[in-house]
């Protein structure tokens, strides 16, 4: 009884907070686009040296790569992973996919740990908003709370230094590899993607149903009943076949080395300083300005991000298809974020998120060195016993390996509202994925038939023709 009161409250707390959460999603994603356009990240902070960063090849020969998924705090938790992978910082280069920071316990130690090890992360949402925090708290304008972001009063200038200059994506050519922090939208080239997007999504909608969407996902969180939201149409096959042939049209940037020293575009909104940052090869630092078209596909096959899953829309990382316009190559995205779908194994992308302030495991993605012909080297790749092998798009090899948390450093996802939130976005998933089935069957059918009545009068058409009686001409063509 207790159980199903608790269930019914968590009803009401969802019914109750929809409308609210849906116009506070809608007013942040409005925020964002604005400070987008005034050259400034998210939450408000000024851009990194480097929006898209690049190690070129002659940084990543013959090293080991580590791509560390969301840290979120968990110190002990870095610290034994790299114990059992035997990080070494003259052989290995250490990445992370972002969210150094908050939630767990001991932020400031994941940052002198990424300090001291040399480790270069890409922005997660929780390290732009800490940073922001710290900010507010230099200047004095807010005090941060202390059970989400007290850690960052008094910060060491150092560490706060490297939370301001996180680059929105790392590319590794050498392995046909970048790494975001929470996605790409297929469909759109690199330097148009949305700050908050690569910072926030988990799902694509089509842009021709934005409204539907929307509207879908403001219903399933007023608590309407699954099969009365808007479902859809859109083709996911079509646009899977666009999005390919899209990336053949494409033409090829110049490589990352060959743009090397570039420097700043001109005319690009830009951080506190410019140029290549620090060390790390050739970037960019161009923000997408919001308001012109992104996407190159047709209006009717083009996709929007969504930072929560939507009823209309599936995880960006299922629709990638290893291919960015103007990008040549394959290409394998490494990210994190998405800690409710845990491990994401999909064809050209690799989810990192395993939760680990949640109870789970931190993650890490191992690419073996690679030598000058770029052949990987797996006897210098130093792979504990129990590493799980997984292929990239491009079919270079990477191991996964984990190490268990210490412990539940946050119980969100035992909340009994947040359980009946994710059961009833698969629900409303999966009706979707239903009442899409049933339209294609039904167009099918519908296809079949047509086919079959063309043939009948065809054939109709036919008899009367070679019963009719023949002309003088026929006869004479006999």
């Amino acid at each position: 009884m207790a159980a199903l009161v608790l269930r019914l409250g968590a009803g009401l707390v969802v019914a109750c907070g929809g409308a609210l959460l849906a116009s506070r999603l809608a007013d942040m994603v409005q925020q964002a686009r604005q400070r987008a356009q005034l050259g400034r990240t998210p939450c408000g902070n000024p851009l990194p040296r480097e929006v898209h960063a690049v190690l070129p090849a002659a940084q990543t020969a013959k090293k080991r790569i580590i791509i560390v998924g969301d840290i979120h705090g968990s110190a002990d938790e870095l610290q034994a992973l790299l114990d059992k992978l035997g990080y070494r910082q003259d052989e290995d280069l250490l990445l992370s996919v972002g969210d150094l920071v908050n939630k767990g316990p001991d932020s400031e130690r994941v940052l002198k740990i990424a300090l001291e090890e040399g480790m270069r992360p890409v922005r997660g949402n929780h390290d732009d908003s800490a940073y922001a925090a710290f900010r507010a708290w230099l200047d004095g304008t807010d005090i941060p709370k202390p059970k989400k972001q007290g850690w960052v009063a008094g910060l060491p200038e150092e560490l706060a230094a490297l939370l301001a200059d996180l680059p929105y994506t790392l590319s590794l050519p050498a392995y046909g590899v970048l790494i975001v922090h929470a996605g790409l939208v297929p469909g759109v080239p690199l330097e148009r993607q949305a700050l908050f997007d690569m910072e926030k999504m988990r799902d694509v909608i089509p842009a021709a149903e934005e409204r539907a969407a929307d509207e879908a996902a403001a219903g399933l969180a007023a608590g309407n009943s699954v099969d009365s939201l808007p479902s859809g149409s859109f083709d996911w096959e079509a646009c899977s076949v666009a999005l390919v042939q899209l990336a053949r049209s494409a033409p090829a940037p110049p490589s990352a080395e060959a743009a090397a020293g570039a420097g700043t575009a001109d005319g690009g909104p830009s951080g506190s300083d410019s140029g290549s940052g620090s060390g790390s090869g050739s970037g960019s630092n161009d923000a997408p300005s919001e308001g012109a078209p992104a996407s190159l596909l047709r209006p009717d096959l083009a996709l929007l991000g969504r930072e929560q899953p939507n009823p209309l829309g599936r995880a960006w990382a299922g629709v990638w298809s290893g291919q960015l316009p103007g990008q040549e190559g394959p290409l394998h995205v490494v990210f994190g974020h998405d800690a409710k779908r845990r491990l994401q194994l999909h064809r050209a992308a690799t989810g990192l998120d395993t939760g680990c302030v949640y109870g789970g495991e931190l993650t890490a993605l191992v690419l073996p060195p690679l030598n000058e012909q770029r052949v990987p080297l797996l006897e210098d790749a130093r792979l504990p016993p129990d590493a799980q092998e997984i292929a990239l798009c491009s079919g270079l090899p990477a191991f996964l390996v984990q190490v268990p948390a210490t412990g539940v450093h946050s119980n969100k996802f035992e909340q009994p509202v947040q359980q009946l939130k994710a059961a009833r976005e698969e629900a409303a998933k999966r009706h979707t994925l239903a009442v899409l089935a049933a339209q294609h069957a039904q167009q099918a059918q519908q296809q079949q038939t047509g086919g079959s009545v063309q043939l009948g009068r065809a054939a109709a058409d036919a008899a009367t023709a070679a019963a009719a009686p023949k002309s003088a001409a026929d006869k004479k063509d006999e």
